[in-house]
């Protein structure tokens, strides 16, 4: 972003929904616009829309979630699809993960794809599509969000990563050091027991762990497109 083009705080906001697809004001206040009363996050976030920087999409009325604006794409000079509404299924996805990534005192980023290249050069390119995270720690996790299937179904698809995954080398042995993880997110705390027992039943490799993380506003976005 030309330094002189933008204010800092713009800026800031502009290269966090870059970094994760994806804001809302509730995000922000947590990360960028951090020290701010909410109704001041939520009047930077409307002036910044009316500037073309950002785009409004309803996410959970009355709140919204924000892509970049046009004047952001132009300044940028990247694909105009990060300014497009997310699909039914990409929503749900985006929004779980940023959701994670900025969870009060987690201090965990979503990295991006220059990122994780850098990170982990030796992952396969298939396998580097999905969302990655990591913390000050140096633990990877790789995010798994419900989309609202049984839990039989995440299970299986969990057991699924877990096998691609342990099959490249360099992963195992995070995973041997507690430095690569699965993180799933689900929208109750009741799917997430169900699911913690279907993993079980399952027999699912045990060798990377697995964590689930309950979001419950995700339950709001899988609904409302039945």
């Amino acid at each position: 972003m030309p330094p002189k083009s933008l204010r800092p705080r713009d800026t800031e906001v502009v290269d966090f929904v870059v970094r994760n697809n994806v804001a809302t004001n509730s995000t922000l206040g947590l990360t960028q616009l951090q020290g701010i009363s909410p109704n001041a996050v939520t009047k930077v976030t409307a002036r910044m829309c009316d500037q073309k920087l950002l785009t409004r999409y309803d996410l959970i009325p009355p709140e919204d979630y924000f892509r970049l604006g046009n004047r952001a794409i132009s300044l940028l000079g990247i694909s105009r699809r990060l300014a497009e509404p997310l699909g039914p299924q990409s929503l749900p996805i985006e929004f779980g993960t940023l959701v994670y990534a900025t969870q009060v005192n987690a201090r965990r980023r979503l990295l991006t794809k220059v990122e994780l290249a850098e990170y982990v050069p030796w992952l396969p390119h298939e396998l580097s599509q999905a969302p990655y995270c990591l913390d000050v720690h140096g633990v990877l996790s790789l995010v798994v969000v419900d989309l609202g299937g049984s839990p039989q179904h995440v299970a299986r698809k969990v057991c699924r990563v877990t096998i691609t995954r342990l099959e490249i080398d360099e992963i195992a042995d995070l995973a041997a050091q507690a430095r690569f993880q699965i993180a799933v997110i689900t929208a109750s705390d009741q799917k997430a027991k169900a699911i913690l027992k279907a993993l079980q039943s399952a027999q699912c490799q045990d060798a990377i762990q697995v964590r689930l993380i309950v979001i419950p506003k995700l339950s709001f976005l899988l609904l409302r497109d039945i």
